[in-house]
C-alpha cells in the first residue's frame, strides 16, 4: 500500500506524492519545473521563468477579492540528496521510496525531500482547493540547497507582490522573522605522494552511524562530525606509527553535518596490532563523549587490499590531519541580542583527496556579516598553514527581523484564533531565502512558516503528517485575511 493512501486532504498529499517521484537534485530541477508549468497551464494560469530557472505562477484573485494586495508564496524546488552508504540509489533518476511510520513520512535510507517539497505541494494544492484569497504569485526558486543560488540570481521583476510567505521552516507553531547570513569557503591543500614501501599493511578506517543533520538549525546540539572525529583518530595513529593515506572521503553537502568518513591508510606491518588497539580505545572514548546523542556511532579498522598506490608521504599525511583538526566546526559564538540563538558557526562539511590535493568544503553562518567573514578567515588560516589556498563562494545576506510588521501581526492573530495559543516568534541560525529576496525587493514584508520536519539534510529526515495538514489549514486562513 502506498504511504500516501487515505491521507487527507487529497490535493496536498497527491501533490507531495508526485513531487517525491520527480528527481530534483540542486541544479537539476528541470523536470519538477516542467511539471509545475504543466499544472499552471492546465488551469489557465500565466507563468514566467527567469534566466536561471526560477519560476513564478500567477494565480488570479477569487471573485470579489481583486483589490486585495498580492501575496507571494515561496519555496524551493531542489532537495538535499543524502543517502546511507550501503543504500543503492540514484537521485538523478530514482523516485524517493516513501514509507509511513505512524504520523511520520520518511524515506528508505535517503533524504525524503520534504525540505522543501512540502512547500511546493502546499502551493500547488491551493490551486484546486476552495480557498478565499487575493492575487497570488507562487515563486518556486531553484538551487537553494547549494547556497541560495536561485534567490541570489533572482530577477526581481519576476514578482510584484510586497508580502511574502516563505514555507521553508521546520517547526509548527513557530514563525520565523529573521535568519543568519552565510558563505562557503572551499580549501585545497597540495599533497606529495609516493609508492607504498614494502612490509606495510593497508587498512580502511571508517567513522559510521552518525545522525548527520542541518548545519544551521542543528549545529548547536552536539551532533558528531565524522570528518573531525576521523581526524582525531588519525592523529592518534600517526603519533604511533608512520602513516600514509591513499584515499579519504567524508561528507558531501555544505549544509549537512557529515555522517560518514572513510580513509584508506598504510602502516608498517609491525604496527598493525597497536593501531587496532588504539582505534578500539578511541571508539570507546568518543562514544563516552557523544553516545547520548549518537548511539549508533561506530569506528572501525579493517584490513584491506585497497592500497590505491601511490599514497601521501608521511609529511603530507600529517598536513591532512593537522588541517582537518584545525578547521573549525561547531558554534563559534552565541547572540547577545537574541539569547539562546547561535550567532556564528562553521561547518566542516566535506573532505576528499582528489589526485594530489586535499579538497575541503566548509560553510560559515552568522547574523553579523563581519563575524561570518572572521569565521571564514579561520578556515583560510588553517588551510594556508598547510601550504594550501581557499576560495569563497555562495555568500548571502542575513535577514534583519522586523517584529513590528503588519504581516506578523496578522499571523499572530490567525494562529491565536485557530489554536487558542500564541505563535512563537523566532530568529534562526539557518539561512533562508527571505534575506536574499528582501535585499532585492526593498519594502517586502516577510515571514517563514512550515510543518514539523525532523532530521533535515540527512537520511533520518521525516515529516509529520498531522503537522503538515495543520500548517496548510493555517496558510489558507492567513490568505483569507488579505
Amino acid at each position: 500500500m502506498s504511504a500516501f493512501a487515505e491521507l487527507e486532504p487529497r490535493s496536498l498529499w497527491a501533490a507531495f506524492e508526485t513531487i517525491t517521484r520527480i528527481p530534483r537534485p540542486s541544479q537539476k530541477e528541470e523536470k519538477v519545473r516542467e511539471w509545475l508549468i504543466q499544472e499552471a497551464e492546465k488551469r489557465g494560469f500565466s507563468h514566467r521563468t527567469d534566466s536561471v530557472g526560477n519560476l513564478v505562477v500567477r494565480v488570479p484573485a477569487r471573485p470579489g477579492r481583486e483589490s486585495s494586495p498580492t501575496v507571494v508564496l515561496q519555496g524551493h524546488m531542489d532537495m538535499v540528496c543524502e543517502k546511507n552508504r550501503a543504500v543503492e540509489f540514484d537521485f538523478n533518476k530514482d523516485p524517493i521510496r516513501v514509507v509511513r511510520d505512524g504520523d511520520w513520512l520518511k524515506a528508505d535510507g535517503t533524504t525524503l525531500g520534504a525540505d522543501n517539497g512540502i512547500a511546493v505541494a502546499m502551493m500547488l494544492a491551493l490551486l484546486d482547493d476552495n480557498v478565499e484569497h487575493g492575487p497570488l504569485e507562487l515563486l518556486f526558486t531553484m538551487d537553494e540547497e547549494s547556497g541560495l543560488i536561485g534567490a541570489l540570481q533572482l530577477d526581481p521583476s519576476l514578482i510584484s507582490g510586497k508580502i511574502l510567505v516563505n514555507i521553508d521552516s521546520e517547526d509548527e507553531g513557530v514563525v520565523c522573522i529573521g535568519c543568519a547570513g552565510g558563505k562557503n569557503t572551499e580549501g585545497e591543500v597540495p599533497l606529495l605522494t609516493e609508492s607504498i614501501p614494502g612490509k606495510t599493511t593497508s587498512y580502511e578506517l571508517e567513522v559510521l552511524g552518525l545522525n548527520g543533520g542541518h548545519s544551521g538549525t542543528e549545529i548547536h546540539v552536539g551532533l558528531g562530525n565524522a570528518i573531525s572525529l576521523c581526524a582525531r583518530v588519525l592523529d592518534r595513529l600517526a603519533r604511533t606509527a608512520p602513516l600514509r593515506i591513499s584515499s579519504l572521503s567524508g561528507g558531501d553537502k555544505h549544509n549537512a553535518i557529515p555522517r560518514e568518513c572513510a580513509v584508506v591508510l598504510s602502516v608498517p606491518q609491525e604496527a598493525g596490532e597497536k593501531i587496532k588497539t588504539l582505534v578500539a580505545e578511541m571508539e570507546q572514548e568518543i562514544q563516552s563523549e557523544v553516545g547520548d546523542i549518537e548511539p549508533n556511532l561506530r569506528i572501525t579498522l579493517t584490513e584491506t587490499t585497497r592500497t590505491a598506490a601511490p599514497a601521501t608521504v608521511p609529511d603530507s599525511s600529517a598536513a591532512i590531519i593537522r588541517t582537518l583538526l584545525l578547521v573549525p566546526h561547531g558554534v563559534l559564538g552565541m547572540s547577545r541580542i537574541a539569547p539562546g540563538v547561535v550567532e556564528t558557526s562553521s561547518n566542516l562539511a566535506a573532505a576528499k583527496i582528489e589526485g594530489k590535493s586535499l579538497k575541503l568544503l566548509t560553510s560559515q553562518r552568522s547574523s553579523v556579516a563581519s563575524l561570518c567573514n572572521a569565521a571564514s578567515e579561520r578556515v583560510r588560516a588553517a588551510v594556508e598553514a598547510a601550504g594550501g589556498s581557499v576560495r569563497y563562494a555562495s555568500e548571502y545576506p542575513a535577514w534583519r527581523p522586523n517584529p513590528d510588521s503588519a504581516l506578523l501581526a496578522q499571523c499572530r492573530e490567525v494562529y491565536q484564533e485557530m489554536n487558542g495559543t500564541e505563535i512563537k516568534v523566532e530568529v534562526i541560525h539557518a539561512g533562508l531565502e527571505c534575506g536574499v529576496i528582501g535585499s532585492k525587493i526593498p519594502g517586502m514584508e516577510m515571514i517563514s512558516i512550515g510543518p514539523d520536519i525532523r532530521g533535515p539534510h540527512s537520511p533520518d529526515e521525516r515529516l509529520s503528517i498531522s503537522s503538515a495538514v495543520r500548517v496548510y489549514e493555517f496558510l489558507k486562513s492567513l490568505l483569507g485575511r488579505f
